[in-house]
């Protein structure tokens, strides 16, 4: 146990170093991932055997968070997939910094679209930390996210709002697959657009494995 809690703090201090959004894009929800939330699911998947070794693809791959610990635990190859051409170049000199000698390629696309062949034979893991769909341009945005998780990947980690449990469930269900485990987490969200009336805020969350084949 002592073994496991020193790897999951040290990948913890690895991806605090990570560089946020410059100027994050309210239609996104851009907002960086926490490096203690994002530690705590990659030591979890990498537990479950779902990291090392094997294909990660990260959607709406932000600064490069959750891909980028990915592959420091060894993953055979991470895509990260991210629409803002901005946030891809800090995920770019993330991982230049960061991870400079792990499997990571990047993919500039819409979710929905995303311009490459994944399938066959091949085992993905999927990680993700969706748009909760808070703003009204950008509403139902994780279904677009679990839609394409659902087509590509084997098991997936994702990140949703508290309140959409019951939501995810039935989708997760109508699409053939399930939730194998669930645990809840808190992310704290400083101040970022100028409408914020608070400097931080408390993000309930709940983060779900899902076998999806």
């Amino acid at each position: 146990m002592v073994e496991m809690a020193s790897g999951k703090k040290n990948l913890e201090l690895q991806l605090s170093k990570i560089s946020d959004f410059e100027n994050p894009d309210v239609r996104y929800e851009q907002y960086m991932t926490s490096a203690e939330v994002a530690s705590t699911l990659v030591h979890m998947a990498d537990m479950n055997g779902d990291i090392e070794g094997k294909i990660v693809v990260d959607l709406g791959a932000g600064t490069g968070m959750l891909a980028i610990g990915s592959a420091l635990r060894n993953a055979k190859l991470v895509i990260g997939v991210e629409r803002d051409e901005n946030a891809l170049s800090i995920a770019k000199k993330n991982a230049r910094l960061i991870a400079p000698d792990t499997e990571l390629s990047w993919v500039l696309a819409d979710v929905e679209c995303i311009p490459i062949e994944i399938g066959g034979d091949m085992q993905i893991t999927g990680v993700m930390n969706p748009p909760f769909g808070a703003q009204r341009s950008n509403k139902h945005a994780d279904r677009i996210f679990l839609e394409k998780m659902s087509e590509i990947a084997s098991v997936s980690y994702s990140m949703h709002n508290q309140s959409s449990v019951e939501f995810i469930e039935t989708f997760v269900e109508a699409k053939g697959g399930f939730i194998s485990h669930s645990y809840s987490s808190v992310m704290i969200l400083k101040k970022s657009q100028e409408f914020h009336s608070q400097s931080k805020k408390e993000l309930q969350m709940e983060v779900h494995r899902i076998v999806w084949k």
